[in-house]
């Protein structure tokens, strides 16, 4: 399934709030992943209070599988960019990194 990466913009004060709380009284994020399907499932985020912004990870079928899930949570969080991408992973190179040095 193609990862996508979906840009929120969010005041800095409200991620911040965000942050504070624990999992367990999240509400607004155990909505979102109670309302992921097997075609959008919202994997992990980033927050960067400085630029608000929220960038999350997503595993979909397409974009419109990740706006559903929002709409199914009442259409309310602005989505600035949906964008597929491919993950590349650091591990995968690290042995190849000393070997190319030794060379």
């Amino acid at each position: 399934m193609p990862k996508y990466i979906v840009i929120h913009p969010i005041t800095k004060r409200a991620l911040e709030g965000m942050l504070s709380l624990p999992p367990e009284k999240n509400v607004l994020l155990k909505k979102l992943k109670a309302d992921c399907t097997e075609d959008a499932d919202w994997l992990r985020s980033w927050a960067i209070p400085e630029l608000e912004k929220l960038y999350c990870e997503w595993d979909a079928k397409d974009p419109e599988s990740i706006r559903n899930v929002f709409e199914k949570g009442g259409g309310t969080t602005v989505i600035e960019a949906i964008y597929e991408m491919q993950v590349i992973e650091g591990e995968d190179f690290k042995g190849q990194v000393l070997e190319a040095i030794q060379s």
